[in-house]
């Protein structure tokens, strides 16, 4: 099979590489389309992967079963996720199954930006149904899964006054979950005009100064999560959403935290549940992102959707093996 494999940095190359077999319990997906992610192009985040298949968006048709697999067919269309927790530990149980060890050390093999993905046993009962859902919207599964958690995780609730900072695709898939969830006000906060105007037709009003009781900051920008920090009412919730180099501080004042009691809080990945509320999401035409994919290429021309991500060229990128 064909793989497309990132070396280094802004450099992907074409290579062979065998077709995987499952072993018990295993499942083998062609996969039908990847979009990228920021992360895939976060240098810092990412350098520690390489060199590595990337790409953690993938829908697919599976190919192959192993022994022992009773919950999917060969032929089925899914939704694959990349990680899967235990349900039973401590981190599980208290609500942090993203770091839950089992969670982090599940992985596609070789990743989704190839022509076939092995599936692990953990990872099977992940695979969602796809139906007859678009292969190329089921690719937001993941990131819309990551907005509702980390919109969990900040405690909002219908009834919020909510400020998004940042409006990418990550900014605007919380937009969208946001207004599914019944929020009293939607703002948005963006310097780029096109990509504002985007987030005002998605629902949101233009942000203007107005206290607000959730601000979710998808830019690790200090400025912006200064400014978040700032608009929040007393008893208000940040959520630091796009993650800051390592050795960032966060430029908030500790005294304001303390008098006016703030919350800080921060949410990585998806979980079981959020996938699966995603998917019913996408499925429902209550969230429809498909405007925010900007470029389709074939396996071949993977290095470009990552440059056109890492550039901001296209909000979200889509490999199409």
């Amino acid at each position: 099979m064909k793989v497309a494999r990132t070396v280094a940095p802004g450099e992907t190359v074409l290579e062979d590489w065998p077709d995987p077999e499952p072993g018990f319990g295993e499942v083998v997906c062609r996969v039908l389309a990847c979009a990228t992610c920021g992360s895939d192009v976060q240098d810092w985040y990412v350098a520690r992967k390489l060199p590595a298949v990337l790409g953690h968006e993938p829908a697919g048709e599976v190919v192959a079963l192993g022994e022992g697999v009773d919950s999917v067919r060969v032929g089925d269309r899914v939704a694959i996720h990349h990680h899967a927790p235990c349900g039973v530990c401590r981190l599980c149980l208290s609500g942090h199954e993203t770091l839950c060890a089992q969670f982090r050390s599940t992985r596609l093999d070789p990743g989704g930006f190839a022509e076939r993905v092995l599936i692990g046993a953990e990872l099977v009962g992940e695979l969602l149904p796809l139906e007859d859902m678009d292969p190329v919207l089921a690719t937001f599964t993941e990131p819309l899964g990551c907005a509702l958690r980390g919109q969990d995780r900040a405690g909002l609730t219908a009834g919020d006054a909510v400020l998004v900072v940042g409006a990418g695709c990550s900014g605007l898939l919380n937009v969208a979950s946001a207004r599914t969830r019944g929020v009293r006000s939607l703002f948005v906060s963006e310097p780029d005009e096109a990509r504002r105007e985007r987030a005002v037709r998605w629902g949101a009003s233009v942000h203007a100064g107005e206290p607000v009781d959730v601000a979710i900051v998808c830019t690790p920008a200090p400025a912006a999560i200064q400014a978040a920090f700032d608009a929040l009412d007393a008893g208000g919730r940040l959520l630091v959403y796009a993650p800051p180099a390592p050795g960032t501080p966060l430029p908030i004042d500790g005294g304001e935290l303390f008098l006016r009691e703030l919350t800080v809080t921060s949410s990585w990945s998806a979980g079981p549940a959020d996938m699966r509320a995603s998917l019913a999401l996408l499925r429902s035409g209550a969230v429809d992102p498909m405007e925010l994919l900007e470029l389709r290429v074939p396996l071949s021309e993977t290095g470009r959707a990552l440059a056109a991500q890492q550039s901001g060229a296209a909000l979200k990128a889509v490999v199409l093996p």
